[in-house]
């Protein structure tokens, strides 16, 4: 199938742009003409063109507008409005001229009599995984605004608990930055203007100024490396990345960071627990169901531990043993998910779970700035009060020679 990009207008005469999947030019003008679409140009788009226009759509759309989509489509289908004037409700509303086009597609694959969550699937990684399935399982059953309904409040929750995140990181990430941009400017400018008056002072330089002149003097000569550093940083961050066991020693070790371990464990918990609930609720067997968790979570460690329980599950284990097995959650899990397998309330467990965890993540949230506000101040009082001690031991000795002779 080839993606062509078309110009035309409406009904009402407003110019319309976007693109249309098709056999041929032929096929997708008819599918155009079918709408009420009058064609003004259509013409194939370069499959890699393509692919890169649609990067740059998906970049554009935030998580945000697809909570907007699936609540308002969730409401519409509840009220009883036929599927295609939903969507063309939504697309006439939608604020992101980005989101636009993918709306308009899921609109004529739909037309064309696709299903729901077909249509969602062809838009490729841009919806969740979580959601294309729950979507298919509520058209299966009946009960898709339900479904939908459910996902709008399950990403809503993924993204307040993702805002929780970097609502925590933001105070120390700022602070760090601050200081290594003032720890730049007293080695490039402050210290080297000094330079030449400590040294003619005509006393002997303590150890702590000699280390701060040669520091600043080395500074000075490799600075151009700062941006190269810069760089390579990330990059080798990036290609790390790509390798599972340098990730699987990587998350474990954030876990196990005091101070981190607060916000980026209790979000994995919460987020576990959020997941299996939804999944569990909508009936999506084990095989299945452990593998769509997993992504969602976004830590290599768990990743490995999580589907290795589900082998054990697989192989006629209770779920609360093989995860137990793994180690790697805390009794009041385990002790939850136990209770829950026993008396059939699992769900009620999970519920449970995900929004204590997002409490503990709240509060964490909360008091991290004020944990952290402390011991931030604290090294950067030290490290500025070393290199004003650094400046000022030479003229204290200067001081005292004059004060004896």
């Amino acid at each position: 199938m080839k993606i062509y990009s078309y110009q035309a207008t409406d009904y009402s005469g407003k110019v319309i742009k976007g693109s249309i999947a098709s056999e041929t030019a032929e096929t997708a003008s008819r599918d155009l003409g079918a709408k009420g679409f009058y064609i003004i140009s259509i013409k194939e788009t370069a499959g890699q063109l393509a692919l890169i226009k649609r990067s740059v759509l998906e970049s554009q759309i935030k998580r945000a507008d697809i909570i907007e989509f699936t609540g308002n489509f969730s409401i519409m289908l509840k009220a009883g409005v036929p599927i295609i004037i939903c969507l063309d409700d939504i697309i006439s509303s939608t604020a992101n001229i980005s989101f636009k086009p993918i709306l308009r597609d899921i609109q004529q694959r739909l037309e064309s009599g696709s299903t729901v969550s077909s249509a969602l699937e062809a838009q490729g990684k841009l919806f969740p995984e979580i959601i294309k399935t729950l979507v298919a399982v509520g058209e299966e059953t009946g009960r898709l605004d339900e479904s939908l309904r459910e996902a709008t409040e399950h990403l809503q929750r993924m993204e307040n608990l993702k805002g929780a995140i970097k609502k925590a990181l933001m105070y120390p990430t700022f602070a760090f930055i601050a200081t290594i941009g003032a720890l730049v400017f007293w080695m490039l400018f402050v210290i080297p203007s000094m330079t030449g008056t400590l040294k003619g002072m005509g006393v002997k330089l303590p150890a702590l100024t000699l280390l701060l002149i040669n520091s600043s003097s080395m500074f000075q000569a490799h600075w151009k490396l700062i941006p190269a550093v810069c760089i390579v940083i990330p990059l080798a961050f990036s290609l790390a990345d790509k390798v599972p066991a340098i990730r699987y020693l990587r998350d474990r070790t954030l876990i196990r960071i005091p101070l981190l371990e607060v916000i980026i464990f209790n979000k994995l918990l919460a987020t576990f627990a959020e997941q299996f609930r939804m999944l569990i609720s909508a009936g999506i067997p084990m095989r299945r169901l452990f593998d769509l968790i997993v992504p969602a979570m976004g830590n290599e460690y768990f990743r490995v531990h999580i589907l290795k329980a589900k082998e054990s599950v697989l192989n006629g284990n209770p779920i609360s043993e093989s995860l137990e097995q793994e180690k790697i959650l805390p009794p009041l899990v385990i002790s939850k998910i136990r209770i829950g397998e026993t008396s059939g309330t699992l769900d009620k467990q999970l519920d449970f779970l995900a929004k204590y965890y997002t409490k503990k993540l709240d509060d964490a949230t909360e008091n991290l700035g004020k944990i952290i506000e402390p011991i931030v101040m604290t090294v950067i009082g030290g490290m500025f009060a070393i290199i004003i001690m650094g400046l000022l031991l030479p003229i204290y000795d200067l001081v005292s020679k004059v004060g004896k002779s």
